[in-house]
């Protein structure tokens, strides 16, 4: 099984585990993915020690990475570890993905080799067999507000601070759970509140942006009613008023994963307070998120939000694909109601 990089103690993990000659990263947060980089440069090639980092991609010519592969297997003249990262590790052809796998059986005390790819995808052998291996680590976006909050405690600490509880909500109310965005914004704040103090509550509102408390709640609850204007005008007030589209689409994806898992577990036959138990959600949260809408629903809106991440991130117009993506979710939801009938684009 991967090891899932989802929580602080996950890389903590990885930091205390036996070198591996390879490993596998995987997955869409980026933060994540570079923190464990960073840790395994650390671990590989301590400082004062020789050794050398280098770095191909894919998808660039396949020279480049036959070359890199053959310098990892012959000895440095130098001495020291070298240590090889092949980064868009989904781009590799079949017959690179061979070179690679027979590499990795050969690698010896003086190599490593690591795999970065945005997903483990089953049907490649490459990936299967690290993953078999135990040397795939998981690093894909959070889904869990407790697992935000206990990054929020150890981003704080790294420096220097401790953050009041409900100061780390407030945080997460407010960014997300986007740990690059999640990760910034507790740097200012350590630079507002002063060295060694504690964060609270009304640093957090005097130094993070409240998008998601206001209009960003107000488009998620519109999609809920499967308002299509209204969720269309929200949407393009907000683009308007400069919300970068990234952002705001991790905002509106951390919101539809909470009603997700509330509306599981109400679902499955928990009340509000039961529910607020398992989340570790405040008992006002929990009913307000209620009644969003069934959660195979919500699933279907967070797989449209997914293509949308990959179209925003292309050279595709952000405006139209984000309304086209909303408006399919919002006009699914109307076409459930009696006596509508919204019609509506199939998302990008």
């Amino acid at each position: 099984m991967s090891r899932a990089a989802g929580g602080p103690d996950a890389l903590e993990l990885l930091e205390r585990q036996p070198l591996r000659p390879y490993y596998l990263l995987y997955g869409e947060e980026t933060f994540l993915l570079d923190r464990a980089l960073d840790l395994l440069r650390r671990r590989l090639l301590p400082p004062g020690q020789p050794g050398t980092w280098r770095s191909v991609w894919a998808d660039d010519q396949g020279e480049r990475l036959a070359g890199a592969l053959t310098d990892l297997e012959s000895p440095s003249l130098f001495g020291g570890m070298q240590v090889l990262v092949v980064r868009r590790a989904d781009a590799l052809r079949d017959e690179e993905q061979e070179r690679v796998g027979a590499v990795l059986s050969r690698l010896g005390a003086g190599g490593a080799l690591i795999l970065v790819a945005r997903a483990a995808d089953q049907r490649r052998r490459l990936f299967v067999s690290c993953v078999r291996a135990g040397a795939a680590v998981a690093c894909t976006p959070l889904a869990d507000g407790r697992l935000g909050q206990s990054w929020v405690v150890q981003l704080a600490r790294e420096r220097g601070h401790a953050i009041a509880p409900a100061a780390g909500q407030e945080l997460l109310d407010r960014t997300g759970l986007d740990l690059g965005v999640v990760a910034g914004e507790i740097e200012k704040l350590g630079l507002h509140a002063g060295p060694g103090t504690r964060i609270e509550t009304e640093h957090v509102r005097a130094m993070v942006g409240s998008v998601r408390a206001h209009a960003v709640q107000e488009l998620t609850e519109r999609l809920g009613r499967g308002d299509v204007a209204g969720t269309v005008s929200t949407l393009r007030r907000l683009l308007a008023e400069g919300e970068p589209p990234l952002r705001l689409l991790g905002f509106l994806a951390a919101n539809l994963r909470r009603a997700l898992h509330v509306a599981e577990l109400a679902e499955s036959g928990l009340g509000p307070d039961d529910i607020a138990a398992r989340l570790g959600m405040p008992p006002w949260l929990v009913s307000r998120v209620r009644g969003r809408g069934r959660a195979q629903d919500m699933v279907r809106a967070l797989w449209v939000l997914r293509r949308l991440d990959q179209d925003l991130k292309s050279t595709r117009p952000s405006d139209a694909v984000f309304e086209a993506a909303l408006v399919a979710i919002a006009g699914a939801g109307a076409d459930r109601r009696p006596g509508r009938n919204v019609n509506s684009p199939a998302a990008g």
